[in-house]
This record gives structure tokens, sequence and C-alpha cells, in this order.
């Protein structure tokens, strides 16, 4: 391993990102370095690399991944939190990323079960790289484990409080005006543990997927699709597939629900014109195996859905599209590295006229083509995100991290790191999450 990275590196030395098709390519890093490499583009040359600032979540590590593909500069962010940062949400301007923190975990801790329930969200500017935690109100809910995000487009941030079976609307948490923070209650209904938030286009609806994991809730527990209105604060649930949580909304102003247990796509649309609370109602549910995240793609007027199950076979296909107009299948794939093999996601965006996504227990993120499915770029990512004398990787087995009770064992991503202040707990290497995708060019030099 150490001569394959070492290869990488002198490689490196000799390519820029206009190298040719499939040779890898060493990023710049800027601002301090962490891994024991930098990250490493492998273009595939389907056409030019998208522009911008691609975004990725090293959730072991309490580390945000900015990696500009055009330019080949990378940039990565230590959070004020050193785990925990599953997902991500960019402001409308795409200047500053809210992260919240789920959780931190301690000694042999699984993921998801942290000793130390999060509260918090951090911000990060994209421009500058520097990061602190949201000021404009404490969280009102205790420690909810936050999960999800979404910015609205007058500059109020939606978080959901899974434990808290709610959301927490913060006003303009970047203004000096930043308001009270607002909850949305879902905890009398049958929304048991919402996941993730997205808002409905041209309303004022805010959606989330209940998956029924929160402590006490029975494996029968019926998954739900919560809806809240932001202008009147009333709330509504409707039936959903077994452990729905993934979940997309459409310009035409349908949700699509990932139920991940119940091996289906709920889609729900309103009747007649109006986006009304009372108006979304279910129009069709699609078999499709595990569907962990989903994410609509402009472009192609598609729905991406990502299956997983990490221990399916290599061809197992684990990647799809739909039509959002007529709700076909239009593609599906068998989402693969070529240097590093199956891509199991835990994350998924749409944007750019791409979709994004990486495979949590290979540190790699692939750039998926929305019309073939095809990957037309990779980025190998460093398998530990810490700085020198720390990211020293030695593999290990999920049976072996299983039978030492590593933290994480049962999201295993392939090794451990040496210890280091970030968390000395969490040793794994890069478990990769929360994509996301900025107009703004992390260097503007």
């Amino acid at each position: 391993m150490r001569q394959y990275f070492l290869g990488l590196i002198l490689l490196g030395a000799l390519c820029t990102p206009s190298a040719r098709a499939g040779e890898p390519t060493l990023f710049q890093l800027l601002g301090r370095p962490l891994g024991e490499q930098p990250p490493t583009l492998i273009n595939h040359g389907n056409g030019p690399l998208p522009s911008g600032t691609f975004i990725a979540q090293d959730k072991s590590k309490g580390v945000s991944w900015f990696l500009n593909l055009a330019k080949g500069t990378a940039r990565a962010v230590e959070l004020p939190y050193d785990n925990g940062n599953h997902e991500s949400a960019l402001s409308a301007d795409g200047l500053t990323l809210a992260i919240p923190h789920y959780e931190t975990l301690g000694p042999g801790d699984p993921e998801g079960g942290g000793f130390h329930p999060g509260a918090e969200v951090s911000l990060v500017d994209l421009k500058t790289g520097q990061s602190r935690v949201l000021t404009a109100a404490a969280n009102p809910l205790g420690r909810p484990k936050p999960h999800g995000a979404q910015w609205l487009a007058n500059g109020d941030l939606v978080v959901t409080t899974q434990q808290a079976n709610g959301l927490i609307r913060f006003p303009k948490p970047l203004s000096p005006e930043a308001g009270v923070p607002q909850v949305l209650n879902f905890a009398d209904t049958a929304c048991h543990t919402p996941h993730l938030v997205e808002q409905i286009p041209s309303s004022n609806l805010v959606v989330s997927g209940c998956r029924c994991t929160n402590p006490g809730d029975k494996p029968s527990c019926a998954g739900a699709l919560a809806v809240a209105d932001l202008e009147s604060g009333s709330t509504r649930v409707l039936p959903a597939g077994l452990g729905a949580e993934g979940i997309a909304v459409t310009p035409q102003g349908e949700v699509w629900l990932g139920g991940l247990r119940g091996n289906v796509v709920s889609i729900y649309g309103f009747v007649g014109g109006e986006r009304r609370l009372d108006q979304l109602k279910l129009l069709k549910q699609i078999y499709v195996p595990k569907p962990l995240r989903l994410a609509y793609e402009a472009s192609t007027n598609t729905v991406g859905v990502v299956s997983y199950e990490p221990k399916a076979g290599a061809s197992e296909i684990n990647f799809r599209s739909f039509d959002a107009k007529n709700h076909s299948l239009v593609a599906a794939t068998v989402l693969k590295s070529s240097l590093r093999g199956r891509i199991n996601s835990q994350g998924l965006a749409a944007a750019n006229g791409v979709f994004i996504t990486g495979g949590f227990n290979n540190q790699t993120i692939v750039i998926v083509d929305p019309k073939t499915l095809k990957v037309s770029a990779e980025i190998l990512m460093p398998r530990c995100s810490l700085p020198a004398g720390y990211n020293s990787p030695t593999p290990m087995t999920e049976q072996e991290a299983i039978k030492q009770k590593q933290t994480g064992a049962n999201n295993w991503s392939g090794g451990v790191c040496p210890g280091t202040m970030r968390n000395p707990d969490d040793r794994r290497f890069a478990v990769l999450d929360g994509f996301a995708w900025s107009p703004q060019d992390l260097d503007p030099s």
C-alpha cells in the first residue's frame, strides 16, 4: 500500500488537471494538509470536468472536504466537532455550508449510538474555509441529534431534531437580526425519527422522512412522510414504506421518499394546482431494493436512487434513475471505482448537471453522468483525514473490528488510523457522507 501511495505522488508531480483520461492526478492542497496523500483525481474523459466546488464529509474525523475538479485544488476544513458530521446543506448563495452535529462517538460506540448526542450546527465559509458553531440561538429541544438541514430562500435554516421528533427553524441565522428558533413538532403524530428535510418548491411546506429508529421504536413502527407548513406551523403525516428516510423533491412539487426496509419508493403529489398541506397525497409506489438516498437532477428531469446493501454481490445494481414526469425507470447500473471497487453510498446529491456520491467504505467520490449513469470522474480520498504523524492507514477487516469492539464497527470503513487529537476513539478510515456542490470557487486566485 505504501508503494502504491508513493507511486501516485510521483505520478501526480508530473500531472496537471488537464492530464490525459485515466491518469491519476493529485490535487493541490490549500491550507493545512490532511491525509497520507492528497485527494487523487481520475478523469474518465467523458467531457470537460464540471466547475465549482464539490463537497464531502468525513464523518469519522469531523472534516469537510472541498474539491475543485476543474482547477485541481482541494481544501480540508476541520470542524468544531471532531466527528458526527453526517449531512450538509448549502445556502442559496453557495457561500455557507451548514452541518448539523449528530453525535460524538466514545470508546466502542456504534455509529448512531454515540454517548454524546448532538445539538449544534457548524457553519463553514466556503471562501475562507473558516468554521464556527451557529450562535444565533441554542437548540430549544436539548440534545435531539440533528441530522438533516435545509436552507430556505429567505435565509432561514431548517434542521431535523431526530430524537425530539420534529424540526427547528432558525430565522436568518447569518444575519445580525437572527430571530428566535421556531419548533415544528411531530411528537403527537405517527412521525418517529425525522431524518432528512427538504422544502417543496414554490410553497411554504417542508417535508421529512420518518424512519422509526429512536430508542423505544419497535421494528414494526411504520415509516411516514411528515409535512410542516412554515407559515402556520401546522403539520401532517402520511404513510410511507418501512424505514422511510431518503427524500427528494421536484420542481413539479412531487416528493419522492425511499423506504429502506420496505424496498419501496413512495411518490406524493398535490391534488389540483395549489401546494397546500391538505392537498398532498400518495400518487404511486415503486419497488426499489434498499433505497437509502434520493436526489433530483434538473438537466435530465430525473430522480436518482442509491440502494444500500454493502454485503450485496459485486454485480448487484446499486444506482437507478427514474423519469420525474412519468415515474418510469430510465437507467440502472453498478457504481464502482476503477481502482477501489464497488461504491457503497450513504449520501447522494445532484447539481451542475451531475450526480455526486461516494463509498463509505472505500474513501472514493464519484461524479456520475445523469444520462448514462457512467462514472465520468472519481476522486480517491485519503484513508485518514489527519495531519502528518497521525495519518498512516492500517487495513482491518470488519470481522476483526467487531471482535476488537472498535468504535463504529457497525459502519466499518476498512481500517484504522493512529490515535488523534480530533477523536481518539473513532479511528476508522474516512467515512464519506453529506455530498453537496457549490457554484462558488474555493480557490478564487
